[in-house]
């Protein structure tokens, strides 16, 4: 079996994979012909993989995600979990030509009872991911594990989000998770935000709906629907803030 591995090699995926076929090894952005490989396995890798790529893979792209999909995709998820409160866990799901948004082979919820930082939560759940994919591998590429949609619409960060919070990493990441939250001025900053969001979807819809256009209008209600859900979050956090 042929496999390609993008990622770092040390560690205890790369040396697993070595054990199931012959394994190249890369953490550049791929830009070679893929269908060469039975399988490709992503973890920790830094580059968006092109839909051209995915194309023409002989099965799905296997992504190592830590987070609990689909909440905290993109970057810096263990930070995110933390600040925003949302679910904490490991996912190993397909790639697709989003972001984290593909299928899920099989994740699992990690429940902390210690005081973390966000060193060791994030060493925690790198042992949780890769212990998962170790006694899953032959499961996923044999089919014996069907994936599933992504439930729900979760949450999303780029890279650049971290940096109106990096204030809060006061030991860097051995900053201890308690100490990880938003102010209360910053938790009325952010529903203000959305609401001021808000109030422009309100007037486009009110337009849509006087120029007799239903479907379009319904786009827009989504849109407010996804924003007053995550005021409802806000407004939770803000409330047992203290």
């Amino acid at each position: 079996m042929k496999l390609l591995y993008l990622g770092h090699p040390k560690n205890p995926i790369y040396s697993f994979l070595q054990t199931k076929g012959i394994v190249s090894q890369t953490q550049e952005k791929i830009s070679f012909n893929v269908n060469q490989f039975d399988w490709v396995i992503s973890y920790g890798y830094s580059h968006i993989i092109e839909q051209k790529i995915i194309d023409k893979v002989k099965n799905p792209i296997i992504n190592l995600h830590i987070s609990y999909l689909p909440f905290n995709r993109g970057a810096d998820p263990n930070f995110w979990s933390w600040l925003e409160n949302t679910p904490k866990g490991v996912t190993i799901h397909q790639i697709d030509k989003g972001i984290d948004t593909g299928n899920i082979f099989i994740q699992k919820e990690i429940i902390f009872t210690g005081n973390e930082t966000l060193s060791s939560s994030y060493e925690i759940l790198k042992k949780e991911i890769e212990n998962l994919f170790i006694e899953n591998f032959d499961n996923i590429i044999q089919g014996f594990i069907f994936p599933k949609k992504q439930n729900g619409k979760g949450t999303f960060h780029l890279k650049k989000d971290l940096n109106k919070y990096k204030h809060l990493l006061t030991q860097g990441w051995n900053t201890p998770v308690n100490q990880i939250k938003m102010t209360d001025l910053e938790i009325i900053n952010e529903i203000e935000k959305i609401r001021s969001k808000n109030n422009v979807n309100w007037m486009d819809i009110l337009r849509l709906a006087f120029q007799y256009a239903p479907s379009e209008a319904r786009k827009i209600m989504a849109k407010i629907n996804k924003d007053d859900n995550r005021i409802s979050e806000l407004l939770e956090q803000l409330s047992n803030n203290g």
